[in-house]
């Protein structure tokens, strides 16, 4: 039997604090050497978008095997009035190798994202952090400021948000405080988030810098979400360089599909010797903030290990409730 989960039965199994929880795990296992993740297959032209296969395996108590399949598709929402980011989840009972499981992954992916800043944010954010500027005000971006929002133990206070799109950026400030509770102020430019702020993040799909690094504050924590292709990248060279911590949610990950990282490593101004996973610091291999003046960053390009972590919390989780249409294939 395969259990069937819609994106509401998602939404009802899923929390952010879950997923903080179970992504934080996931980089740890990944360190312990406990978790297998491949790298990710890309298949794009001749289609007018690209998609994403994501296998990967985390043992130890946790004890999961799961696929996503997740296609970004840019022109979804004006042609097709649909999503630009569609993804599914099938989770595999790890002792058979049975697909037990098939659930919508675009919440999934949206919330682990969100998590997986959370995560950055508990171990390289100042700990008085209180002030948050991010970059877009989508779907993906919302999610990023509650990862925030709990990574920092509810202490977001203010938000700043900048968006082309000035209606994008009513709804995500009405949603937000709504939600929340905290200050959302829509700026005029993107240089205004770079000013009071305690953490960036840039969750857009831009394919070239957002910011001149030499306009960042000392202290802050920046988190990178966005840009997954070695020729593209949020962040410009400068930031990396002034940058005491360059952090990646998985290093090697990082290092075949970053231009982030993979463009200063390129120019000479870094090396890979200078990124890190943030499972070594998790897990105390490797030393987080050591002060409140240095600049931290963090590079996700999103890897499996999230994906079967939460998925797997949510199909578990459907069973003991009873959510879900079992299909007999």
């Amino acid at each position: 039997m395969v259990r069937i989960l819609t994106k509401e039965n998602v939404a009802s199994l899923l929390t952010m604090q879950d997923a903080l929880k179970y992504v934080e795990e996931a980089y740890k296992q990944l360190t312990l050497g406990n978790a297998i993740v491949p790298q990710r297959i890309a298949i794009t032209d001749p289609a007018p978008g690209l998609t994403l296969i994501m296998p990967g395996i985390i043992g130890g108590e946790m004890s999961a095997l799961a696929t996503k399949i997740v296609s970004v598709y840019k022109q979804n929402p004006e042609k097709y009035n649909m999503p630009t980011v569609l993804a599914k989840v099938m989770v595999q009972d790890i002792n058979t190798g049975d697909i037990v499981g098939i659930m919508d992954g675009s919440l999934i992916t949206a919330i682990r994202t969100g998590a997986a800043t959370g995560v950055s944010v508990k171990y390289l954010a100042r700990k008085d952090s209180t002030t948050l500027g991010i970059y877009s005000a989508g779907v993906q971006a919302r999610k990023q400021v509650h990862g925030v929002y709990w990574g920092l133990n509810r202490k977001l206070e203010k938000c700043k948000v900048f968006d082309l799109k000035k209606e994008t950026a009513e709804e995500f400030k009405n949603e937000i405080e709504s939600e929340l509770g905290i200050n959302v102020e829509i700026t005029n430019s993107g240089d205004d988030l770079l000013s009071d702020t305690d953490i960036i993040v840039a969750a857009t799909t831009s394919t070239i810098p957002l910011f001149m690094g030499d306009k960042v504050v000392e202290g802050t924590h920046i988190s990178s979400i966005g840009a997954h292709a070695p020729e593209s990248r949020e962040l410009d060279s400068i930031i990396i360089k002034r940058a005491s911590l360059r952090v990646a949610g998985l290093k090697k990950a990082c290092l075949a599909e970053a231009g982030d990282y993979l463009i200063p490593i390129s120019e000479g101004i870094i090396t890979e010797n200078d990124i890190i996973s943030i499972g070594d610091i998790i897990t105390g291999k490797e030393p987080g903030r050591t002060s409140d003046s240095e600049i931290s960053v963090f590079k996700s390009v999103g890897i499996s290990a999230q994906d079967v972590a939460v998925g797997k919390l949510v199909y578990d989780r459907a069973l003991e409730k009873g959510i879900g249409q079992n299909i007999d294939f």
